[in-house]
């Protein structure tokens, strides 16, 4: 398993803290960022659309280039802007996804559609900087809106809770605010929110996922 040196990806962050880009990182399962990350693996950004050529020219300014992206022929719904390229470096393989909402894939057809506009405002509004001290610095989501998108991907995208996943969504069950999670996971799980809280407080990770195809009382 080849690793990404733990000081390129130190120093990108520092010089994107100092380039004034608004940036969140999405996730940072099994605390990957600086010393973990494999090569291959991207680093998810939040990046607004309307700054995508400002990352474009920041990233390239420090070697990197694009590279198509594999969903850039998926189908993005709801006004979901596409994905078109990643930012991978010419020198230490570092690579960098731009996504410009926060998203997952349908259940059918595995079509990409964004999360309710309220959570996509709460990300920035709520973002908070993290200083790890092994040396990184970043923006990244809040504890309630991490923990909503982690659980939202699990059983969108993966289709099963993780073990990295389970350590992290019940690290910041104990965090969060249970009443300000509830009203966000509704706009997504609508009646189906109190099990789900009910099923991970009980660390019942195996079963989420089937009794939420099976739920019936909407």
């Amino acid at each position: 398993m080849k690793l990404i040196r733990d000081k390129d990806v130190v120093q990108i962050f520092d010089k994107l803290n100092e380039s004034g880009l608004d940036y969140i990182v999405i996730r940072n399962i099994n605390n990957e960022l600086p010393s973990s990350l494999k090569v291959g693996k991207d680093i998810d950004l939040l990046v607004n659309k309307e700054n995508e050529s400002k990352f474009v020219r920041f990233f390239k300014s420090h070697g990197y280039r694009t590279i198509r992206h594999p969903y850039r022929n998926q189908i993005f719904l709801y006004g979901m802007d596409k994905l078109k390229f990643k930012l991978k470096n010419k020198y230490n393989n570092l690579l960098f996804d731009l996504n410009y909402q926060l998203a997952v894939n349908s259940l059918d057809a595995g079509q990409l559609f964004p999360l309710d506009n309220a959570i996509q405002l709460s990300s920035w509004i709520n973002k908070r900087f993290v200083q790890v001290k092994n040396g990184i610095s970043y923006w990244t989501l809040s504890y309630e809106d991490e923990f909503v998108c982690l659980v939202a991907r699990s059983i969108f995208d993966k289709r099963e809770f993780e073990s990295g996943y389970v350590e992290r969504i019940s690290n910041l069950f104990t965090l969060i605010d249970k009443n300000k999670v509830s009203l966000k996971l509704n706009l997504i799980f609508f009646k189906f929110t109190d099990d789900l809280l009910s099923l991970i407080e009980s660390s019942d990770f195996q079963n989420i996922i089937k009794r939420y195809f099976e739920f019936k009382e909407y």
